[in-house]
């Protein structure tokens, strides 16, 4: 039997058999689950399966977004936007968005390489019938609102400053809401010394965190952001300003509300309800072993449930972990205590929350109604909060050392009596790990196999992935081509 039909029956026996009422789950994790090595499904076995997208100097498929309604794929690649039918990844329309001369020269006498000085793709949002996409543009981001059936069709063209990254290194996010308001959070100047999470667009007054200030943001490295209820979150890596022993990186949930209008003399023009503190994901014991850098998140909303990749520093041993966070912890942690620091020479202490039940409130209630003097030098001072958000278990779902994860997905699959949670994990080498959550917290997850979407002499880092649970259907963004992984490969292969 090949190394495909035995992972496909693997696969069979913990997510499908459980329906069929054959298997119970612990049974499967204790025969499958405890072996020296995993299946590994080669390229040349899966090759014949996979749909790729290619074109000609189109490079660094670092943006995938969705169109369900005309069942097509939006790709963003360096210079290029494409439209591709999610049957079968085949082209409807290309659409070249290169820098002009000017620009470009710009950007050479600023000291940069012509690699930079292209236009990478970072923001692409869909909204409606419309497509908000921005480009580094030769470090003058720019953004475009398009047509979505037809991306030549632009309806303005505004700056990208403070919405799209100058430098194509540079992390980013971004997201629409309903009412038409854009979220980023990204660096606002040429050097990137000036991280913010911004609001622009809209009816609501831009907004944006407090402006060189280290203990609202320091160096961060943004990672995904979120329109929940009334608040929108964001999750990043930054330097550690509450660390005292030398420089550490922590992983972290911040969040605003959507109403805030800013403030009146002070704080105006920036945020007045951010908060942010730190997330925990580490393999306990007498001295606990911590995954520090956030690399990506995954949000369940029918769960509340966030799945989030942490990884060791790039300067330390290789190590990743997935952990799991309720969004109810994270309210948790928003409602106790804060840290505050008198001054640079002060000890970082907690302080108690004035509004451990704060909401966001409503429009109605008069713009600044909350606003008072006191309530305006509070929320400059305390955004930091004390306690650490703690993962649903105290054990990572998934841990595995010599290995960098860069991206996250998660599948929800029924189960005879529960639901069970597939984790989807792309590596720096260009596949994807098939992970069995853990069922509680007395069982351990299950490796079920490992996926090469590349030839082994062509290894490279994956830089996007999404998951369609429509169609059970992974898309994954690589620095050539975007290639769709069935996830249901099973009657593909026979058994004898």
């Amino acid at each position: 039997m090949t190394t495909m039909n035995r992972s496909c029956l693997l696969a069979m026996l913990l997510a499908g058999l459980g329906v069929l009422g054959i298997l119970e789950p612990t049974t499967t994790e204790d025969t499958h689950c405890h072996r020296a090595e995993h299946p590994v499904i080669a390229y040349k076995e899966i090759a014949p399966w996979l749909h790729v997208f290619r074109a000609e100097d189109a490079v660094d498929f670092s943006q995938l977004t969705f169109d369900p309604g005309q069942k097509e794929l939006i790709a963003g690649a360096r210079n290029y936007l494409f439209r591709l039918q999610l049957e079968d990844l085949s082209l409807i329309q290309a659409v070249e968005w290169q820098c002009d001369e000017a620009t470009k020269r710009a950007c050479y006498s600023k000291g940069k390489s012509k690699e930079e000085c292209q236009n990478y793709i970072r923001v692409l949002l869909v909204g409606g019938n419309h497509l908000f996409t921005c480009g580094t543009n030769a470090f003058t981001p720019i953004c475009t609102n398009r047509t979505l059936s037809n991306l030549t069709e632009i309806h303005d063209q505004i700056s990208g400053m403070a919405r799209c990254p100058y430098s194509p290194q540079h992390n980013s996010t971004a997201l629409l809401t309903a009412s038409g308001e854009l979220y980023a959070a990204t660096a606002m100047d040429f050097p990137g010394r000036d991280p913010a999470i911004y609001r622009s667009l809209g009816a609501l007054p831009p907004l944006r965190t407090a402006q060189y200030n280290s203990k609202w943001l320091n160096e961060p490295n943004f990672v995904s952001s979120y329109d929940i209820g009334n608040f929108t979150y964001f999750f990043f890596r930054e330097n550690a300003v509450e660390h005292d022993c030398g420089k550490t990186v922590f992983s972290r949930a911040a969040r605003v509300c959507k109403n805030d209008i800013g403030g009146k003399f002070v704080l105006e023009d920036t945020w007045t309800t951010f908060m942010k503190a730190r997330l925990n994901c580490s393999r306990p014991g007498e001295i606990p072993f911590y995954y520090n850098e956030l690399q990506s998140t995954f949000f369940l909303p029918e769960l509340d449930l966030i799945y989030g990749i942490f990884t060791t520093n790039v300067n330390s041993i290789a190590a990743s972990a997935v952990c799991v966070f309720n969004l109810s912890a994270i309210t948790q942690t928003f409602n106790g205590p804060f840290k505050y620091q008198e001054n640079s020479r002060s000890a970082w202490l907690p302080y108690p929350n004035p509004n451990p039940n704060f909401q966001c409130g409503t429009m109605d209630q008069g713009l600044y109604v909350n606003l008072t003097e006191r309530n305006l030098q509070d929320a400059q001072k305390f955004f930091l909060m004390h306690e650490v958000v703690q993962p649903v278990i105290p054990i990572p779902y998934f841990m595995e050392d010599n290995s960098r994860f860069s991206h996250v997905v998660v599948d929800v699959v029924q189960g005879k009596d529960m639901l069970f949670h597939i984790i989807y994990l792309a590596t720096d080498y260009g596949t994807i790990k098939k992970v069995l959550a853990p069922m509680n917290q007395t069982s351990s997850s299950c490796l079920l196999e490992e996926i090469e979407l590349l030839p082994k002499n062509q290894r490279e880092p994956i830089r996007s992935l999404q998951i369609l649970h429509s169609q059970s259907v992974l898309f994954v963004g690589l620095q050539e081509h975007v290639i769709k992984v069935p996830l249901k490969r099973c009657p593909f292969y026979k058994t004898y």
